[in-house]
């Protein structure tokens, strides 16, 4: 079937397309679902927690594996750990995986690369073989180089935590607390942090940054990891807060620390 574009008055246009693609109907993109490295930029689509935990597993394998072998293209799963993923609380495991593997199998990321101009759309996996004992994804080839491009400069599985995180400001929030690792007590304006979470724009108090940003936030990064312990609260000019102030700690002294005191809790500003 052919179309004629002029003759329907459609003009496409590459700009509007890639604002479509990064952004749909004009919506700002979760951070979590916002991928940048290089030249290229993309969003990724939403996943489900079984699909997260999916890709999450094939990531890190890949990033485990591509050192000794560039080749590495398919991430092999047992069918048991397979099954670890799932929801337990589901009657008919079987149906409730075959739907998610064919959900899975249609979501990708688009991305554009602003030195070539190019936008793209491509899937995560070109397909997933089941055998009586493992499962087999195997990754397009299109996906490929953009991992490869995170993998160096990855350590701390940046692009993992992204896919993991589902809060709107968890990503970022993680961002501006894991640079200050084993730092030390570290201070931000309110303006400042404002600022490094996007958030300027919304007048947010501090109450309001607390118990919407902050607080879910670090409890989201504290139920995907025990090897991390932050304080975190407010710093005071007069009766008025004027600033925060946290210190991260990691590996086992934060393990230790959390055995304490395992629910994320605000410091009070006696506590720094």
């Amino acid at each position: 079937m052919e179309v004629d574009l002029a003759k329907n008055n459609i003009i496409l246009d590459l700009s509007k397309l890639l604002a479509e693609a990064l952004y749909p109907g004009g919506q700002e993109a979760k951070a979590n679902q916002l991928i940048k490295v290089g030249s290229i930029i993309g969003r990724r689509d939403p996943l489900t927690e079984f699909q997260q935990k999916a890709i999450i597993g094939a990531i890190s394998f890949f990033y485990k594996n591509v050192g000794s072998n560039a080749n590495v293209t398919t991430y092999v799963m047992e069918f048991s750990e397979l099954l670890k993923l799932c929801d337990s609380k589901q009657e008919d495991m079987g149906s409730y995986l075959i739907n998610e593997i064919e959900k899975l199998e249609k979501k990708g990321v688009w991305l554009y690369d602003k030195v070539a101009k190019k936008l793209t759309r491509t899937l995560w996996f070109q397909s997933i073989e089941f055998t009586d004992r493992e499962v087999a994804f195997h990754f397009t080839e299109k996906i490929i180089p953009i991992i490869l491009e995170f993998a160096p400069m990855d350590a701390e599985l940046q692009l993992v935590k992204g896919l993991r995180y589902k809060g709107k400001h968890t990503l970022s929030v993680f961002e501006i607390i894991w640079k200050w690792r084993n730092q030390g007590v570290v201070e931000y304006s309110i303006s400042d942090i404002m600022r490094q979470l996007s958030l300027e724009q919304t007048r947010y108090s501090y109450g309001q940054l607390r118990l919407r940003v902050i607080e879910p936030s670090i409890e989201e990064i504290y139920a995907w990891d025990d090897a991390v312990f932050v304080r975190f609260g407010p710093t005071f000019s007069g009766r008025r807060v004027e600033g925060v102030w946290f210190e991260v700690k990691t590996g086992e002294e934060a393990k230790t620390l959390r055995k304490q005191h395992p629910e994320f809790k605000f410091s009070a500003q006696e506590d720094r």
